[in-house]
């Protein structure tokens, strides 16, 4: 069915025009087919659906994240608190993942998703992890992504940590999700490396020569998170991270670089000259207190954003981040644009690797789009929209991909939103349980 969404605020964001006061968006065959100023002409054919002056946004991008925590949420602390990253790993969320079944995964996929449907987020680049249940993992975080119209990046986080067996399962399980989904529009598989430092150098070669057979398929590694993938590299013989990867050819332009908080000057270099994909998790990066990302780097690499599992909200994520930043900062220093990652770098970086353009309103592109019954306090214009999208906007109420309303007044649509909460507070209390039992 052929449709116009009509009486819209429509912002997209570093566009031009970036604001209509009163709009209309055709869409057919689930994508926009053209937008423009009210009054507009519909064909005998098209349906008109009335938005009575909903703000609407495109759908946003989360370019990392990590659905496997989804019922990390107040979840006991460890016994003795880590005193740096590597504990922080080992006694938080290295223990979460080995406690992980498959109940406990697919409840994670489905409530982690359900947050993103809620808060607007439509594409999701996720870093799995599930080293007692591997096989068929990502499988299933693509039926529940389809399920509920989200488009979704795969990747299994491979890594030595968990023995030589664990690695072949992780890498064959990366495989297999690669070379089933390699044609999906909607999933687009990578192969997942947990970091440097917990893999060997023959690990390393291992995936640079399985990548043979795959060679538009990108990896989704944490990159110099901490400074202990940076010394690691170094006790290794190498100068750095981005060096070591570099000599096993995983530094492309389809490859997925999360944190980049510890590379140097020269890394930045070989990075922006790879057109390599950055991106930035500021509220992670704070909680674990790993540093801050240098204001340049960032700009000049055009890292786009995620959170790395801390939560679902990209816009929080985007005002948390301003004002993480604006602390370390003195006055008069100008800020990093955190909207422009989220509205402009993240679309840029999801049309690249999934090979078509996503996450604008523009003609041809798949409507996925978020709308907001926004009574503003103040004028929102052309010229002062950004300050509303970081300190005005609530929760969307409705929530469309692909031309279908997955959220509508505030409620799910095709999804049971309150039996997914249900299953997850039981399975949360049973995965809370199965990580005190593990050393």
């Amino acid at each position: 069915m052929n449709k116009v969404l009509t009486h819209l605020r429509i912002l997209r964001p570093y566009s031009e025009p970036a604001f209509i006061e009163t709009g209309w968006i055709r869409l057919i065959d689930g994508r926009i087919a053209a937008f423009g100023e009210m009054p507009v002409l519909l064909e005998p054919e098209e349906t008109e659906i009335n938005m009575s002056g909903k703000l609407v946004l495109p759908g946003m991008v989360n370019a990392h994240t990590h659905l496997y925590s989804t019922l990390a949420m107040g979840m006991p602390p460890p016994s003795r608190a880590p005193v740096n990253f590597r504990q922080i790993l080992e006694s938080v969320w290295w223990r979460l993942d080995r406690a992980l079944d498959e109940d406990s995964i697919r409840v994670s996929f489905q409530a982690g998703l359900l947050a993103c449907l809620r808060t607007g987020v439509t594409t999701v680049f996720d870093h799995h992890s599930s080293p007692a249940w591997i096989k068929g993992s990502l499988t299933l975080l693509a039926d529940v992504a389809r399920e509920m119209g989200i488009k979704i990046s795969t990747a299994y986080e491979v890594s030595d940590r968990n023995g030589a067996e664990n690695f072949q399962q992780g890498l064959a399980e990366n495989l297999t999700t690669m070379e089933r989904y390699q044609n999906d529009p909607v999933v687009h598989p990578m192969l997942g490396l947990h970091a440097s430092f917990t893999l060997s150098d023959e690990s390393l070669e291992t995936v640079r020569r399985a990548l043979d057979d795959f060679p538009e398929t990108g990896i989704h590694i944490h990159l110099a998170e901490d400074i202990t993938d940076h010394h690691d590299s170094g006790e290794r013989g190498y100068q750095s991270v981005v060096q070591r990867l570099s000599e096993y050819d995983l530094i492309h332009s389809h490859n997925l670089y999360a944190h980049g908080i510890h590379i140097t000057p020269d890394d930045a270099d070989t990075l922006f000259n790879s057109n390599a994909n950055l991106v930035h998790n500021p509220t992670s990066n704070a909680n674990n207190r790993v540093g801050i990302l240098n204001g340049v780097t960032l700009e000049l690499l055009g890292y786009g954003l995620g959170t790395d599992g801390m939560q679902a909200n990209l816009l929080d994520e985007a005002r948390t981040g301003a004002l993480i930043r604006s602390s370390k900062m003195t006055q008069g220093q100008p800020n990093v644009d955190y909207l422009k990652l989220l509205f402009e770098n993240n679309p840029r970086i999801a049309s690249k690797l999934f090979g078509y353009n996503l996450n604008w309103i523009e003609p041809g592109v798949p409507a996925d789009l978020v709308f907001y019954d926004y009574q503003a306090r103040t004028e929102l214009s052309y010229e002062n929209w950004a300050a509303h999208l970081l300190y005005g906007l609530g929760q969307p109420d409705d929530v469309m991909t692909d031309g279908a309303f997955m959220i509508r007044n505030g409620d799910p649509v095709g999804i049971d939103g309150r039996e997914i909460l249900e299953n997850a507070r039981v399975a949360s209390g049973r995965l809370w349980q199965a990580m005190e039992k593990l050393k």
